[in-house]
């Protein structure tokens, strides 16, 4: 079959090489080329990365609604679209082209989880499982028909990086499921349930600042959905720390009262942070300007005081 992808970040550009091993990918539409890194070198997306090792065409226009870049799909003779983390709006004129119609890869279990950041926030809201969904794209945000979808874990101490780790080869799978299901024929679309759906929303730079006033729980799962990006923060003497990875201490091992924020090294090698309802190990910790490192090596390196919190 012959296939238009429209993908930008790794997700997409595993799914892209996995379709491209067993159909026509005749080209891909992604997001521009953006600078990144220390000296903001001019770095093109995962998936366009995959199109030119390839050697499949590819396209990024400033608009979608552009009449010369729907006049070129029109041109490609795809028999079907095929959507993964694209993170645009694609207009009627575009989706509705190819014969077969266009699909989108979203992952949760729809019509739970639509919108942004789907995995980050399943796991923010400390969900035992996720899923993953292939379906129809209309004029509404994730809300077509669903063609295939599957139900996955999601283990207590996985972070969103886990979860995409998880999710990236059953997304793939499934693509290739609903693809060949219409191919045949044989797609029987469901509509989804209105009544169930929920939404979520962009993860912004406050959205990642620790709340020290919350529950341990609620601090430990937005560290994790927030890892690896952009990763929650809090602010220390003045300056920002990233955390990358939490605990919740086990039974009454920890008899101190809590102020949250307030810092507690714990039989001087283990740094605890004060929530509302006990204590949150910080395990791996980032200090502005510097690297990863551990409990240990900032208690060493910064001796944190009776009068240091994090904010």
């Amino acid at each position: 079959m012959r296939i238009g992808f429209f993908g930008t970040p790794q997700i997409a550009a595993y799914c892209l090489g996995e379709l491209a091993k067993a159909h026509d990918v005749a080209f891909i539409v992604s997001n521009d080329d953006k600078p990144c890194g220390r000296h903001l070198k001019i770095q093109c997306c995962p998936a366009k990365e995959v199109a030119l090792e390839r050697g499949i065409r590819f396209y990024h226009p400033e608009s979608l609604k552009e009449k010369p870049f729907i006049d070129a799909l029109g041109l490609e003779g795809a028999d079907l679209f095929v959507v993964v983390a694209f993170g645009r709006i694609i207009p009627r004129d575009v989706f509705g082209m190819p014969r077969l119609g266009t699909i989108n890869l979203h992952p949760s279990l729809l019509p739970r989880y639509r919108g942004a950041a789907p995995v980050e926030w399943a796991i923010i809201n400390g969900e035992t499982g996720t899923g993953v969904t292939v379906q129809m794209i209309n004029e509404r945000l994730d809300a077509g028909d669903i063609i295939v979808q599957e139900r996955i874990p999601i283990p207590p101490d996985f972070t969103a990086e886990d979860l995409y780790d998880a999710v990236r080869p059953l997304g793939a799978a499934l693509l290739l499921k609903a693809i060949d299901l219409l191919g045949a024929g044989k797609a029987r679309p469901l509509p989804q349930n209105e009544e169930e759906a929920t939404y979520c929303g962009k993860i912004d730079h406050e959205l990642a600042h620790i709340d020290w006033n919350a529950g341990t729980m609620g601090i430990h799962n937005l560290v994790r959905g927030l890892n690896p990006r952009p990763g929650a923060w809090t602010g220390f003497r003045g300056t920002h720390v990233k955390i990358w990875k939490t605990a919740r201490p086990a039974g009454d091992e920890l008899r101190d009262h809590a102020v949250p924020g307030h810092l507690l090294i714990h039989q001087k090698k283990r740094l605890l942070a004060g929530t509302a309802d006990g204590w949150i190990e910080i395990l791996s910790l980032q200090p502005e300007t510097k690297r990863v490192m551990d409990g240990l090596s900032f208690i060493n390196g910064y001796r944190p005081g009776p009068g240091d919190r994090f904010e």
